[in-house]
């Protein structure tokens, strides 16, 4: 999430290969006689190291400009090219304290404004003394008012007020290092999660040299406790892997490949892949295809809750481009094939860059870095909600401290949008790379608008207890829609699908030969996450469901709209079954008498039969039956036990 000196927030892939940051620049010295001291010795060194660096011996020439400000400490000269060099050194700490001496001994001198701007681009971007980097943008500005970096110090201007309103009012924001077995490495990064929490990928080095390539490693939590991870071999080869993102259920996943080999063969310089898991193996990896892979740099990729929307990063270069680096996306059609990319557009993309996207598990809400959008330094990160007409609102800043001066990239926010999980690369004093994961509890300012929860299981036979693969679809009852289509592990049966609070659902769960089973979910009120295993029986005689989103009005028979969902999904299951007759039962608790009861049961078994007539299901085919009160499924003895009493059950005759 935070770098130094500049190294690019969007680390793979592969992981230096982009360097943004501090501008540089070397203005040649204006005087050539007057070299700014009275000191012969430090003239002569600093004519000493010229020639030096004439011949790119660094180390002689900034030696020599050393012993230059020995002789005289005040010698400008000497201090600006020791900025200058150590800026080429990437001598981060050294360079500063050169340049800084540099504008103090030289403040108004309008043949170096170039400086002041560089001077306040160091303070801003590797210091974060916003005060001061104001003063030198100012002073610039003052100076060069058409200047070659006027705009970019007007930005920069715009950042160190931000900054200084925006630090008046720090959120909380405590982030934690992630303890052992995790943090094994010198480099890992961009962590994803699961929408239960319970599983993690991410991707990592052995070393921080070159020679080691980047690999995916999942590691799983069992009874709170994260476990040390492993190497996900089903998807890595000798060459880079990284940069991923998984479906909420864990068994979709998309990552990032830049090298290509017979097996893995790539159209651009990086490309998006995509590998299912099957039990506890994934499928062989197939890349996206052209509709997604370009030329040019994809890569980053942030998989929709349900799998079938992806965003994306990419440096193509279309009649759709926006900035340097864009957000992108495409989704998942219905003959599985993925439609087109489409820039993700304004106001989301600027004439920047725009990188490490993450969409969270609500679908509405969109994570990423800016390093246009107003903000603390370089790369900021921002969040921005979805609007009903699918257009996308203004980003906004997630504050101070999760934004500083530094740059900030990658971040991962759980279902309940409440925890994040990011990297924080640092560099030491070799200018070595180091990258830990780090997890914190969010500000409430910086969450989701609408959280997430989860309703995960195990489909089975009724009868053998047998996993089974089966077709879960679920509708959001109040617009009769699909939210989301997924299939159980045909290995092991689990499932794991994501829905977000203020919704009522529908769940419908199908599978071949066998017959479905239905459920509901009123998430508009307070919501949780729940575990729930299905048991399948197969179509044959005697076989019964309850058909669990049917609603009425309290001692009414007519059918609410909400149950428009499940009567459609019954008849496109007669309609795929044209051979079986059903009885269609209605049943009710024990409150009321045994008379009402009886009329209501029967009143609103044939509601249903008269839709599904309706519908084009021929009479013959069906029988409506009540009940009562006679055959309760729980003992009336609780509301919640009455509730389930209260039903509409499907029987094969």
């Amino acid at each position: 999430m935070k770098t130094k000196n500049g190294l690019a927030p969007f680390l793979p892939f592969a992981f230096f290969c982009l360097f943004v940051g501090v501008s540089f620049f070397v203005t040649p010295l204006l005087w050539a006689q007057n070299t700014g001291t009275s000191s012969k010795k430090a003239e002569k060194h600093y004519e000493e190291a010229m020639q030096s660096f004439k011949i790119r011996n660094f180390e002689k020439g900034i030696y020599e400009l050393k012993k230059a400000v020995q002789n005289d400490p005040d010698y400008f000269d000497a201090h600006y090219e020791l900025a200058n060099n150590y800026k080429i050194l990437n001598k981060t700490k050294e360079h500063l304290i050169h340049l800084r001496k540099a504008a103090q001994l030289n403040p108004q001198d309008s043949r170096f404004s170039d400086m002041y701007f560089q001077y306040g681009e160091v303070l801003l971007l590797q210091d974060g003394d916003y005060t001061e980097a104001e003063a030198q943008f100012s002073k610039y500005l003052t100076m060069k008012k058409e200047g070659r970096y006027s705009k970019m110090a007007v930005k920069h201007l715009a950042t160190c007020k931000y900054a200084l309103e925006g630090m008046k009012n720090p959120l909380k924001f405590e982030p934690k290092q992630m303890p052992d077995p995790l943090n094994q490495f010198p480099l890992q990064y961009f962590p994803v999660a699961t929408a239960d929490d319970e599983e993690m990928y991410f991707t990592a080095r052995l070393s921080n040299q070159r020679k080691d390539y980047e690999d995916i490693y999942h590691t799983r939590k069992i009874d709170g406790v994260w476990q040390a991870p492993t190497l996900v071999e089903d998807l890595n080869t000798p060459f880079n892997e990284g940069t991923c993102s998984i479906s909420a259920d864990g068994k979709t996943m998309i990552f990032t490949v830049c090298e290509g080999v017979p097996e893995r063969r790539v159209i651009g310089r990086c490309d998006l892949f995509i590998s299912y898991k099957k039990g506890d193996k994934w499928t062989k990896p197939q890349n996206l295809g052209e509709n997604v892979n370009s030329t040019a740099w994809d890569t980053q990729p942030s998989l929709s809750a349900d799998g079938r929307t992806l965003y994306f990063i990419s440096d193509r270069k279309t009649a759709q481009t926006i900035g340097g680096i864009d957000i992108w996306y495409s989704q998942l059609q219905a003959d599985g094939e993925w439609s087109p990319a489409q820039n993700l557009g304004i106001p989301i993309n600027t004439a920047g860059h725009e990188v490490g996207v993450f969409i969270h598990t609500n679908g509405r809400t969109l994570y990423f870095a800016s390093d246009t959008h107003i903000g603390y330094g370089s790369y900021d990160l921002f969040k921005a909600e979805k609007l009903p007409d699918g257009t996308w609102e203004k980003p906004q800043n997630l504050g101070y401290p999760i934004n500083t001066f530094s740059d900030q990239s990658g971040i991962f926010v759980s279902a309940d949008g409440k925890k994040g999980y990011y990297s924080d690369l640092k560099m030491d004093d070799e200018n070595m790379f180091y990258s830990y994961l780090f997890e914190f509890e969010l500000p409430q300012e910086a969450q989701a608008k609408t959280q997430s929860r989860y309703v995960k299981g195990t489909i089975y036979d009724a009868q053998t207890k047998r996993p089974l693969g089966a077709k879960i679809e679920l509708y959001n009852l109040e617009t009769q829609k699909p939210e989301s289509l997924l299939a159980s592990d045909d290995k092991n049966g689990s499932y794991l699908f994501v829905m977000n609070e203020g919704g009522k659902y529908a769940l419908n769960v199908n599978k071949e030969s066998y017959l479905f089973e239905s459920q509901s979910f009123d998430f508009s009120k307070e919501a949780q996450n729940l575990t729930i295993d299905f048991y399948l029986k197969k179509i044959e005689k005697g076989s019964k469901v309850v058909l669990s989103n049917i609603f009425f009005e309290t001692a009414k028979w007519d059918l609410k709209s909400e149950s428009i969902t499940e009567l459609d999904l019954v008849v496109k299951y007669l309609k795929e079954n044209p051979s079986i007759k059903i009885e269609i039962a209605g049943h009710t608790d024990n409150v009321g008498s045994q008379a009402s009861n009886q009329n209501l049961s029967e009143k609103r078994a044939q509601a249903v039969v008269e839709y599904l007539k309706d519908k084009g299901i021929a009479q013959e085919r069906l029988i409506a039956k009540g009940y009562g009160q006679t055959q309760p499924a729980h003992p009336n003895d609780n509301d919640e036990n009455r509730a389930k009493n209260r039903r509409i059950e499907f029987e094969i005759l």
